[in-house]
């Protein structure tokens, strides 16, 4: 094939990409945008910044995408015993102590802990101790308040 002739094609193919970016239904786009971009958060300072509520904690989102997220959440006393019918979640205990119960396992954790808790499996978790337990907790699919399942009411 000629040079002129494989420009040509290059140049239409191009164009047509371009194209059918912009015609795309707006999900394809949106799938596109919510990729998890590289960053480096600052922890402490993301713990002093919380902006979301539940009637039993705190958190903040710091990273989601389609397949799972990232949030920081400050329990000040008590989670009642709850499951998440979609999540698996796994909390990493960054500052304070709790004690909990997953399933069948019962356990007091502390700094540098993690938590694997299965979908669809109740667990509860209470504040040892007179300061907060923060938490960062890693979930997929992403964290969504109303897939809790309150078994207890506090």
């Amino acid at each position: 094939m000629k040079k002129k002739t494989m420009r040509a094609i290059f140049a239409v193919l191009f164009i047509l990409g371009v194209v059918v970016g912009y015609v795309l239904p707006g999900d394809f786009r949106d799938l596109a945008r919510n990729q998890l971009q590289p960053n480096v958060l600052d922890v402490p300072k993301k713990f002093g910044q919380l902006d979301l509520e539940t009637d039993y904690f705190k958190y903040s989102v710091l990273a989601e995408t389609e397949t799972g997220s990232i949030e920081l959440i400050r329990l000040d006393e008590k989670i009642p015993k709850h499951m998440h019918t979609k999540e698996n979640h796994f909390v990493f205990v960054y500052k304070g102590r709790a004690k909990g119960t997953v399933g069948s396992v019962n356990a007091e954790v502390g700094p540098g802990q993690l938590v694997a808790i299965p979908a669809g499996v109740p667990h509860s978790f209470e504040r040892v101790g007179d300061s907060p337990v923060e938490i960062i907790l890693f979930s997929t699919p992403p964290f969504m308040p109303n897939d809790i399942v309150w078994l207890e009411k506090e």
